[in-house]
């Protein structure tokens, strides 16, 4: 076996950048680009659906299933000295593998089996550490830092919760193993390795940033719309629910917000660095079409696009319909990089009396009038209204009839279709459907749809976490507890820039 630093001293791969190569759904779109002009790294079971420079491999059982591709497929193998199994740390070393894992001592024997130290366990020999503290890509991030990258891009590192169908056979296997909800908990500590590397990284398909307008009621309300959302798209999604955020509260109560979220979206610029481009939904609503129709749409001259609801006569018209045509503000599409809000100032100028709550909300003062423009298809904010095959946002605006709530809304039917399927797949966590219930926000009956004695999900855990709590210092077993991460969160959801969440 080769140690890093030696394999580091003998390795010569062409001067050009590097491209990691995960799971998520932007690997389908690898044909897209010409990827001779990297050095490839897979992540993982990558290494079975692509010929690549180096796979990097943290999990035996990975080894074990991928064994015939990697001898074909990889130039090297590199693993920690110490592998994982199953997620956990394990108890012997590489070597001892290699009767068990006879591919293990074929590549030793050629040369081609890389080892390093892992954060995770107690280091061998006098090999540097390499951290990973979420998920196996900031390991390989590390270990490109190492060999002296300035220079990477990414496909299939795509945060969400979903693989491209070239591995789904795996998604019941190993995916979000670890017990965390969203492989977007890796950006973080990616974008602190690349800054301290000074390493140039951005991911070859740009995903779309969706940011919710939601609250503790709508918990489960955003888990069912991020289902409705990541079924139908042909792209990666970045999925950003916004509670808790700290924006003041206007001194006049005349100009409160509605929701505690009505004013979340004015931050969703400074959220983005001022980057790119983003789409802010609230969370009452349901997605049954391709979100990159919408995220595709050209700006032209426009800052902000929303949508413009025409009179319809199919529309639902109960007794406590809120439903007024004209222009809807509850979906839009933001270029962030033309857009200076901040939401301090914002409301700053409303105690100032420069402009009200109506002013804002409904008719986007911050902007000029031909700044925004309301050319988003009205099928993309169906208010109350589905009509299959042509509805593809289905908003549901009346608070009393959601039907998360009860079942008087005529579209009951529809959102619990999308609720059991989002169970089915995971995404709805049963101890907030259960919170949800007997807090009062819930309808008793979504608890039907639950699995029986479902199980607690397992504890999320980083790589490191097991090892390096008896080192920690008081105030380090503070921030790590579950209490610390939670107060902890909001803050950091203000840090994520284009790495997204």
């Amino acid at each position: 076996m080769l140690e890093l630093t030696q394999w580091q001293r003998t390795l010569s791969l062409p001067q050009r950048p590097w491209l990691m190569l995960g799971k998520g759904p932007s690997f389908s779109m690898r044909k897209d680009f010409d990827l001779t002009q990297y050095n490839l790294i897979s992540l993982n079971h990558v290494v079975r659906a692509q010929r690549v420079d180096v796979a990097h491999i943290i999990d035996i059982d990975v080894v074990e299933s991928c064994a015939e591709h990697l001898v074909r497929n990889a130039g090297y193998l590199v693993m920690p000295r110490r592998p994982h199994v199953h997620c956990d740390p394990g108890p012997k070393l590489l070597e001892d593998y290699f009767d068990e894992l006879p591919v293990l001592r074929q590549l030793a024997a050629e040369n081609r089996l890389v080892w390093y130290n892992l954060s995770s366990s107690t280091p061998v020999g006098e090999s540097p550490v390499i951290g990973a503290k979420w998920f196996s890509a900031e390991a390989a991030l590390n270990i490109l830092s190492l060999l002296g990258a300035k220079k990477i891009r990414s496909l299939g590192i795509d945060g969400g919760r979903g693989y491209s169908p070239e591995f789904a056979d795996l998604e019941r296997q190993t995916m979000l193993a670890n017990g965390h909800e969203t492989f977007n908990n890796q950006f973080d500590e990616m974008e602190t390795i690349c800054r301290r590397a000074g390493i140039d990284y951005a991911p070859l398909v740009e995903p779309m940033r969706v940011f919710v307008g939601t609250d503790e009621s709508q918990r489960v309300a955003t888990r069912v719309l991020e289902h409705s959302i990541r079924k139908h798209t042909s792209a990666p999604v970045n999925y950003h629910p916004m509670f808790h955020l700290p924006i003041p509260t206007p001194k006049d109560p005349a100009n409160r917000p509605r929701t505690g979220f009505s004013f979340f979206r004015f931050a969703i610029p400074k959220l983005c660095g001022y980057r790119g481009r983003a789409l802010y939904v609230d969370a009452d609503m349901q997605v049954f079409s391709d979100l990159a129709e919408l995220w595709r749409i050209p700006f032209g001259k426009h800052k902000v696009m929303c949508t413009n609801q025409p009179e319809t006569p199919t529309a639902w018209k109960g007794p406590n319909t809120f439903f007024h045509p004209g222009r809807q503000m509850s979906v839009m599409l933001l270029d962030c990089s033309r857009l200076d809000w901040d939401p301090d100032k914002i409301v700053a100028d409303m105690d100032a009396g420069k402009y009200g709550y109506r002013d804002l909300m409904f008719e986007m003062c911050v902007v000029k009038p031909d700044e925004i423009c309301d050319d988003i298809p009205p099928e993309w904010n169906c208010l109350e209204w589905y009509e299959a095959q042509r509805t593809k946002l289905l908003h549901y605006t009346v608070v009393p009839t959601q039907p998360w709530k009860n079942d008087e809304n005529p579209l009951a039917p529809v959102w619990m279709q999308g609720y059991r399927e989002a169970v089915a797949a995971g995404i709805v966590v049963p101890a907030e459907v259960r919170q949800g219930i007997a807090a009062g926000h819930l309808k008793a009956s979504l608890a039907d749809a639950l699995p029986p004695d479902a199980p607690s999900k397992p504890a999320a855990r980083g790589f490191a976490e097991v090892h390096q709590a008896h080192a920690m210092r008081p105030t380090e077993r503070l921030w790590a507890s579950p209490l610390g991460r939670a107060a902890k969160r909001p803050l950091r959801f203000l840090k994520r820039t284009l790495l997204g969440s």
